[in-house]
């Protein structure tokens, strides 16, 4: 049996997603947050803090994720994590986006394994909360994984979440397979794989590539795509019919717990952007998303959604 994460993306996995794709198809062991990044002064912007809680997350395997390389409010978030009753923060080495890099955080981190290192060995006497690292193999090159691992050696953390591209690549170019199956030998914590996860042959491929030695794979854009992706991986067949039945009612549940936060231009934005991966459920994956993105209004959307569901 493999254990399956959600893998965090910002403006789409937020406890209303997370729950709810718990509920209509599961097969996943950890739900992953978007980054809580640190701020200055400690004046975290609401929605993300909120979406943290342990109220929005109670029915899930829940693992709040953070970003940035203050030591004090590490350990103060790691603190606050632990008072709400949870066992294990991740930290965001993985983050290939300018916006953060360019202030030396998220990917740009994995250039200088020292200063991981230091804020490591700062921060984990202080805590008493399980530490993961989301990461990727390096910020521009594929060999700075190589530093990491090394460093991140010293200490026993609870996994280390690989994404097997640099930061430059984004999520261009294939993973690089070879370098990650290198490091499986070198690591003496815990690995996990991610990268272009998209259907039950990648991970029959990566399994076999592993040589067994990698049971644990964190998925994103493949489970956007198709939200079935986990549990047929993990045995459950269902037939399209049903799978269409389900995934309609995920969607009007979703509809309805955004209508209540949301004003109707940002509800139409948010659900759009949402059909950008959920077109590939269906079999002409343009021609859907061309319908869904063409509504001007909720009315429209909600009229095109139905026609997509009933001839489908």
């Amino acid at each position: 049996m493999k254990s399956l994460y959600l893998a965090p993306l910002q403006g789409y996995t937020n406890y209303i997603f997370r729950n709810l794709h718990n509920k209509y198809f599961g097969g996943i062991d950890k739900y992953f947050s978007p980054y809580l990044r640190f701020e200055p002064k400690k004046e975290y912007k609401k929605s993300t803090f909120n979406d943290l809680k342990p109220e929005n997350n109670e029915h899930i395997n829940f693992i709040p994720q953070v970003l940035g390389s203050n030591i004090q409010q590490f350990i103060e978030l790691a603190q606050l994590f632990k008072s709400w009753g949870y066992k294990e923060m991740n930290w965001n080495l993985g983050c290939p986006y300018p916006m953060v890099t360019k202030s030396g955080l998220g990917s740009a981190m994995l250039q200088n394994a020292t200063e991981i290192s230091q804020i490591l060995e700062s921060v984990l006497p202080k805590i008493d909360i399980s530490i993961s690292i989301k990461c990727r193999l390096g910020f521009t090159n594929d060999n700075d994984i190589f530093n990491v691992i090394t460093e991140l050696n010293k200490f026993k953390l609870n996994e280390i979440i690989v994404h097997a591209r640099n930061a430059k690549q984004m999520y261009g170019d294939k993973p690089n397979y070879q370098i990650f199956k290198q490091i499986i030998g070198l690591s003496k914590n815990k690995l996990a794989f991610n990268g272009d996860i998209l259907q039950i042959q990648n991970i029959e491929y990566l399994t076999k590539l592993f040589n067994d030695d990698i049971d644990t794979f964190m998925i994103g854009r493949g489970l956007l795509k198709n939200p079935f992706l986990a549990s047929e991986i993990n045995g459950k067949v269902l037939l399209q019919p049903e799978k269409l039945k389900i995934l309609k009612n995920f969607h009007n549940e979703l509809f309805d717990k955004y209508q209540q936060k949301l004003e109707p231009s940002h509800l139409l934005t948010r659900l759009t952007s949402h059909w950008e991966y959920i077109s590939f459920f269906f079999e002409n994956q343009h021609k859907t998303f061309k319908k869904i993105k063409k509504s001007s209004n909720v009315n429209k959307y909600l009229t095109s959604v139905n026609e997509v569901f009933n001839n489908s």
